[in-house]
């Protein structure tokens, strides 16, 4: 299992939570987690407004990881598929092959080559779980984070630092397609506490598309294993 299945494991999807760029490459990595965050009203309501326009998305996505050191650790593509309240589908293709689901209650973890299910409940805070800053309560985000804002010429971007610093992520970078009348998702930064960076580029992005409930339902295949950590199960 690679470098992003793990993480998403543990943090309950970090990419998430989360919008078609290049690659990040080193370099640039290191000037977004120096980029000095600031606290503002106006931010956090830029924000705000940008995500709760946003009631369902889809998309295809390149995923990059980098060590510290700049060096690629993986990439990986796939597709997602997410809406309100709190409904995901995160699905990995190639060597890395996954499939996560979250109805908004449960989470499940599909890892096909081990022939393997994972449940837990779904945590739907922001601070755990950055993807839901599509599919979740974007009244929280002045809770959860501290949040600034800067902008180029074609993107609108959000630096997001978790006010929990007991989290696995130090900052998570998202930005908007400035030109677009949607302002689709583009770019999602993610920051490690070991100094890991992820990038996923998004492609194909559609805001607010009718999506298929049963999409965001699983159900077991015969003969997996399944590991249900939910409290409660049903």
């Amino acid at each position: 299992m690679g470098f992003f299945v793990n993480r998403f494991s543990r943090l309950f999807l970090i990419s998430l939570s989360l919008f078609c760029a290049a690659p990040l490459m080193a370099d640039e990595a290191i000037n977004i987690s120096s980029h000095p965050v600031i606290n503002t009203q106006d931010a956090i309501k830029d924000l705000q407004q940008l995500l709760g326009k946003v009631k369902s998305f889809t998309s295809r996505f390149v995923q990059e990881s980098q060590n510290g050191q700049g060096e690629v650790l993986q990439s990986i593509q796939g597709k997602m598929d997410v809406a309100k309240p709190g409904k995901l589908r995160w699905q990995t293709e190639g060597i890395y092959e996954q499939l996560v689901i979250s109805d908004g209650k449960s989470l499940w973890i599909y890892d096909q080559d081990l022939e393997q299910v994972s449940i837990k409940n779904m945590d739907n805070r922001l601070a755990e779980t950055p993807a839901l800053l599509l599919g979740g309560d974007v009244s929280a985000i002045e809770t959860d984070f501290i949040v600034s804002q800067k902008h180029s010429k074609s993107h609108r971007v959000f630096i997001l630092q978790p006010k929990d610093t007991t989290q696995l992520f130090d900052s998570l970078e998202i930005s908007f397609n400035k030109h677009s009348k949607q302002q689709e998702l583009q770019q999602m930064i993610i920051r490690d506490a070991s100094g890991q960076v992820t990038a996923i580029s998004f492609s194909d992005a559609v805001n607010n598309p009718v999506l298929d409930d049963r999409i965001f339902t699983f159900s077991i295949p015969k003969g997996v294993d399944v590991i249900d950590g939910r409290k409660g199960a049903y």
